[in-house]
C-alpha cells in the first residue's frame, strides 16, 4: 500500500513556496512591464542590480529553506519566524518597482531615490531575519553572521541618513551582485537539492 502522506517539511515548504513565488511574479511581472515600455523607460543601473540582487534572494531562501527537510516537528512559532524572511522578501518585490501610472513609472533613477530609505530598512529586517534563521536553524556560529551584519550596518546606515551619494548607491549596487556571484561559487556545496 502507498503512503500518501505529506512530511511535515513538505507541508510547511508549501506555504513558503507560495510567498516566494508571490514575490518572484511581482518582480518579473512588473519589470516585463518596464521592458514592454522600453522606449519610455529610463532605466537606472543600481536599481537594475537591486532587481537582480532581489530575484536571487527569493531564490536563495527557496533552495536554503530545503536544508531544513529533516527537521521532524514544526511548531506555529517556527513557521511564522521561517515565514518572516519570504514575506519582507515579497514587501521588498512590492516597493522596488512601480506598479501604477501616478507613479515616477519612467524614470528609474527618480522612483529608486523615493523608495531607497524604506526599501533599505525592509531589506536590513530581511537581513536581521536571515541572521537569526542562520544562527538557530541552521547552526551557523556567530562569526559567519559578520558579512551579513556589515551588510545590516550599511542598509540601516544608508536608509536612516537617507544618504543620497550616487557613488555610494553604485558601490553598494555592484557589492551585492558580487557578493551573490562569489556565494554561489564559494557554497557550491549549499546550492544543491538531493
Amino acid at each position: 500500500m502507498l503512503n500518501n502522506q505529506i512530511s511535515p517539511f513538505e507541508y510547511v515548504s508549501i506555504l513558503v513556496s507560495i510567498i516566494l513565488g508571490l514575490g518572484i511574479t511581482q518582480i518579473l511581472s512588473a519589470f516585463s512591464d518596464l521592458l514592454y515600455n522600453y522606449k519610455k523607460v529610463r532605466f537606472y543601473w543600481p536599481h537594475t542590480f537591486w532587481i537582480v540582487f532581489i530575484l536571487f534572494l527569493h531564490i536563495q531562501d527557496w533552495f536554503i529553506t530545503y536544508q531544513l527537510k529533516d527537521k521532524p516537528v514544526w511548531h506555529l512559532p517556527e513557521l511564522f519566524f521561517i515565514l518572516l524572511y519570504p514575506i519582507s522578501l515579497f514587501c521588498v518585490a512590492k516597493m522596488l518597482l512601480p506598479t501604477n501610472e501616478r507613479e515616477e513609472r519612467n524614470e528609474m533613477k527618480l522612483f529608486y531615490k523615493s523608495q531607497y530609505p524604506l526599501l533599505f530598512i525592509i531589506v536590513g529586517i530581511s537581513i536581521f531575519i536571515s541572521i537569526l534563521f542562520n544562527y538557530f536553524f541552521l547552526k551557523e556560529s556567530p562569526l559567519q553572521q559578520i558579512p551579513l551584519l556589515i551588510f545590516l550596518s550599511v542598509m540601516l546606515y544608508t536608509a536612516l541618513k537617507k544618504v543620497d551619494n550616487e557613488m555610494l548607491h553604485g558601490a553598494i549596487a555592484s557589492a551585492i551582485i558580487l557578493a551573490s556571484l562569489v556565494s554561489v561559487v564559494l557554497e557550491e556545496n549549499v546550492w544543491i537539492i538531493k
